[in-house]
């Protein structure tokens, strides 16, 4: 179910996000994508490029099961990648789900 979801979730945060960003998302030259829920591959860093309708050529970092670690790991990243490749527009897309909080009732 996550491996499926967790995309189309963070296909909705991330076009607020660009929109809010008020540039065109071809400007978009790397995603880091974090999630602790659902590792597939290819995985959902690939699902949100196509979900997005991102150019191919976007840069992609795919980190899982980083826990709430990953939460500054992945703007240091975002950080580092920006100040060190010109004109470098970075979304970051971190997506905590605990999965075994889910209750399924029939």
């Amino acid at each position: 179910m996550v491996v499926i979801e967790i995309p189309k979730l963070s296909k909705e945060s991330a076009a607020k996000a660009i929109k809010e960003w008020g540039q065109p998302k071809s400007k978009i030259t790397h995603l880091i994508f974090c999630t602790t829920s659902g590792v597939n591959m290819p995985g959902a860093d690939y699902q949100l490029t196509k979900l997005l309708g991102l150019r191919p050529s976007v840069k992609r970092l795919m980190m899982y099961q980083q826990g709430c670690f990953a939460g500054g790991t992945v703007f240091r990243l975002a950080k580092d990648l920006a100040e060190n490749n010109a004109g470098a527009r970075v979304l970051v897309i971190y997506s905590e789900n605990t999965v075994v909080t889910f209750s399924w009732t029939l």
